[in-house]
């Protein structure tokens, strides 16, 4: 518009100028060419030549014009469809935010190829159609979104894979983790959902030579990856005690670092094993060695079920811990336990009945129970200890059962 009127007004400048040309002096001007000839006022001949000028300008400027036409239609016909694909766009994800499956992958399907983002609506599809139910059209939102941009290798993976575990295919996720790993072997979130679908298929071995990877690359935090290993170590040690493999059970406890071996519950957990399979002094030894290092109550409980050959430097030496250590109700169970298998029996009773009074434990109760019914005949008091740890046990779960609830309750109360 503004060209348009500088133009106009150039052109009436010129105009007046001429005419005021013309009103002193028109001239004269002769075009001759041959036997042809033109003669005029030179006002009259600039005026026509102007206007031949003028409209051949016009008439390139026309078909410059129409020319461009067909382009700027098609111009405007992509800006109109990516303005309806991105209204559309922004639909499915705000259906697939409020769980309208199948509304979602709908827009987003018919949103992706001119949105300019068609990786990301695929993406989204895809999880749309497995919510849905739809593991086959979830694959092929997959692989559209793998043709739409090939370099994204990883990241459609990644989907894929959380995809799959998520819809209970672990094994189908393994194979495209592995794939992954072979495209980019130290990648953080590869590395990670692989250890999920691991556990998911009770790989422990697997699992185990994992845990290295992890490390190094700092996969998750120290503590959380010692917890890891701890449970990882206790899984594989489980299994190879059901496969009466005592070789790999020791095995495996070898292989533990330093710091996870002096850990109280991996002692208690280890020696528990080596207990069932008879293996009583090395328990023994274990738990000797975890007690001087940690006073910790399940060492002290699992002292008392071991047994040496010596029975009365077992009772010495969990005697020689009174001094240091006090008269906890867990080293008065243990000092029962071994009066009894010296048979001691009443200074069996004696440590047994502190152990109640200071805290009172169905263990407790139930071993003065036999005490009293197999040794001391006093069916009596037999009967009175296994009530009173029946309603201590049933009480301990109404307890435990209350935590549980707890967190509800109160969610309860504030929604009223």
């Amino acid at each position: 518009m503004i060209r348009l009127l500088f133009y106009s007004l150039v052109f009436l400048i010129g105009a007046a100028y001429m005419a005021l040309i013309a009103k002193e002096d028109p001239g004269y001007a002769l075009l001759s060419h041959g036997d042809w000839s033109v003669e005029g006022t030179l006002v009259l001949l600039v005026t026509a030549l102007s206007l031949l000028i003028s409209a051949i300008l016009l008439l390139i400027y026309f078909l410059v014009k129409t020319i461009k036409f067909p382009g700027k239609v098609g111009h405007w016909n992509r800006n109109r469809k990516t303005v309806k694909a991105i209204e559309n766009c922004n639909k499915g994800y705000i259906e697939l935010a409020e769980g309208n499956w199948r509304e979602a992958e709908k827009h987003l399907k018919k949103s992706a190829n001119d949105s300019g983002m068609p990786i990301l609506n695929y993406l989204a599809a895809a999880r749309a159609a497995q919510e849905d139910g739809s593991s086959h059209r979830r694959d092929n939102y997959l692989l559209q979104a793998h043709k739409s941009d090939p370099q994204a290798d990883i990241a459609i993976g990644l989907t894929q894979a959380e995809l799959q575990i998520k819809d209970g295919q672990a094994e189908q996720a393994l194979a495209t983790l592995m794939h992954l790993r072979s495209v980019a072997p130290r990648h953080k979130q590869v590395l990670k959902m692989l250890f999920r679908v691991y556990q998911q298929l009770n790989s422990w071995k697997d699992l185990e030579n994992l845990l290295p990877e992890l490390r190094k690359n700092h996969i998750f935090e120290h503590e959380v990856l010692s917890q890891y290993e701890q449970s990882l170590s206790k899984q594989l040690m489980s299994q190879a005690l059901q496969n009466k493999n005592q070789g790999e059970l020791k095995a495996i406890w070898n292989r533990l670092p330093k710091v996870t071996r002096a850990e109280p519950e991996m002692i208690h957990f280890y020696c528990q094993l080596l207990l069932s399979i008879g293996e009583q002094e090395l328990a023994l030894g274990l738990i000797k060695e975890g007690i001087k290092r940690h006073w910790h109550a399940s060492l002290i409980l699992l002292y008392g079920l071991a047994h040496e050959k010596d029975a009365a430097k077992q009772l010495e030496t969990a005697e020689s811990w009174l001094s240091d250590n006090g008269r906890g109700a867990e080293l008065l169970l243990t000092l029962g336990r071994l009066s009894l298998n010296n048979q001691l029996w009443g200074k069996a009773r004696d440590y047994l009945s502190e152990s109640l009074v200071v805290t009172p434990s169905t263990e407790a109760f139930q071993v003065l129970g036999e005490l009293y019914e197999d040794q001391l005949d006093d069916p009596v008091e037999a009967m009175n200890c296994y009530r009173e740890g029946l309603i201590l046990s049933a009480q301990s779960k109404e307890v435990k059962r209350l935590d549980d609830d707890l967190p509800a309750m109160i969610a309860l109360s504030v929604g009223c």
